[in-house]
Order: C-alpha cells, then structure tokens, then sequence
C-alpha cells in the first residue's frame, strides 16, 4: 500500500500536482488523503469534491486544518501514516519573507518523503535518480520505483564527479566514463547498480549515467537533455551538522532550479514488497 497527502488550496499549482500525480491515485492498493488547510469548513469540503472528482481515486479522504498551508502538512505528516506528501509552490507567508535568514524548505521541515510539482509538469514517464556516491541511492531507488511501475517510467541513475581522475585520461570519451570509473572499484557504482537492481525487481528499466563538473549544474544540464520528467534526490540523515546544512543547501537549490517535479526522499522503515 502507497499512502499519499495530497494538499490542494484551489490554485492552478495545485490544479497541476493533482493532475500530475492522477495517474498514481488510481491504483487499487494506494490510498490517498486531501489535505485541506480552510478557516471556513464548507469551502474545504467543496475544494475536497473538486479534487476528488479530477483524481477518481481508488480510495479517497479528506482532512481539513484550520491552519496555513505549510504548517497543515507538516502536522499531518506527523500523524505517521503517509509515505509521501503532494503539493504545488505554496505561497511565501510575509511573516518568512521579514526574516533576516533563508527559510529552510517545505521539503527540508516534512517528516516524510515530498514531490513538489513545479516546472514542466507530465504524467510520470521517465525519472532522473541523482546518486550522492552512498547507499542511500538504493533507498532513493525503492520510493521512486513505487512510483514508477505504477505509471510504467523508466529510470536514469546518474552521479556527479566534480573533476575527472586522473587515472581516466583527458581523452576518454564521454560513453566510456562510466566503465572507466567502475574500472576505478569506485564503491559509488555499486550502489548505482544496487539501485538499478531495486528498479529491476519492480520492472522498472534503469540505467547508469555519469558526468562531470558541478553537481547542481550538470543535473539541469542533464534534466534538460535527457527529457525527463521527474527529478529524484535524497535528503537522508546526515553524521554531523556541516554534512546536514551541506544536504540542505543541495536539495534547497536543486528544488530552486529544477525544471521538472522534484522528488526528495527520506528513508523510512523497509516496506513490504507490495508497497
């Protein structure tokens, strides 16, 4: 079973997550919540049905919080019963916009796994994996293929070198970085095929890819080649502070940057392979 929260305030961004994320509600073993966050009761429950009737979701309820956008979800997701949380850009409320510092993301303050829909928003065809080097790109891999073979995408699992090693040679064309680099025993291609393999065994296809230069600037240049229309990224718990705020500030500029929906996972408890 997949749990969603959706969130919908009746405007044309969240007009374009609910349309995005249709196709996924509609399966028989997932299940999903509206989240409305509306003062007056009535005008919650009439968002509700007009969301409800775009989706014609297999199961379908609504919650409503008498509270602003943000917060309404990050409390519900603390309830503990959604794997991922649903929304379009919210509004920016002046009482943030008057601090001195940057407000960490909606995504950074959930609990819970979010897709922020924005950019160049399809049905979900063909995903982009960013894989920090560790294994936590296999966790990464496990959400994303709960959303993949339920709309039948396809994956690319890409990671980032910020220089090319010495060992490769300047000459080595851009098709043989990855052999060279996995020549290398580089620990990051493992995980990249222990990734692929979680893909695999959901009938997910997936490949490897590899490019060098800035992280954040070859993932766009990549999201744009590569026509995709879903971004993966991983926002796990890091060892130490400097490794946490580093995280942030990624997933902060990645979501900032993005051209298409951004998927930032946070590892849960394993799920049963029915999930």
């Amino acid at each position: 079973m997949l749990n969603l929260l959706i969130y919908v305030d009746g405007s044309s961004a969240s007009q374009a997550a609910l349309e995005y994320i249709a196709p996924i509600t509609r399966d028989a073993d997932v299940a999903t919540t509206i989240l409305t966050a509306q003062s007056d009761p009535a005008r919650g429950v009439e968002l509700f049905g007009r969301a409800a009737s775009r989706l014609r979701a297999a199961m379908v309820r609504h919650v409503n919080r008498v509270e602003a956008g943000d917060t309404a979800l990050i409390n519900e997701a603390q309830t503990g019963a959604y794997d991922l949380a649903v929304f379009g850009p919210l509004r920016e409320r002046w009482s943030r916009w008057l601090r001195m510092r940057p407000s960490s993301t909606l995504s950074a303050q959930l609990p819970i796994s979010s897709l922020l829909v924005r950019g160049q928003a399809r049905q979900i065809s063909r995903m982009l994996i960013c894989a920090g080097g560790d294994r936590t790109v296999i966790a990464d891999a496990r959400l994303a293929a709960r959303l993949a073979r339920r709309t039948g995408a396809s994956a690319t699992i890409l990671h980032v070198l910020s220089q090319i090693p010495m060992i490769f040679g300047v000459r080595t064309p851009q098709e043989r970085l990855l052999e060279a680099f996995e020549a290398t025993g580089a620990p990051e291609v493992a995980n990249m095929r222990a990734a692929a393999e979680v893909l695999a065994q959901s009938g997910v296809a997936a490949e490897l890819k590899l490019r060098i230069g800035l992280v954040i600037d070859e993932i766009v240049a990549e999201l744009r080649a590569g026509g995709y229309d879903l971004l993966v990224v991983g926002a796990h718990r890091s060892q130490t502070l400097i490794e946490r705020l580093l995280l942030e500030d990624v997933t902060r500029d990645i979501l900032g940057q993005s051209p298409v929906p951004v998927l930032v996972v946070k590892e849960r408890p394993a799920t049963p392979p029915n999930g």
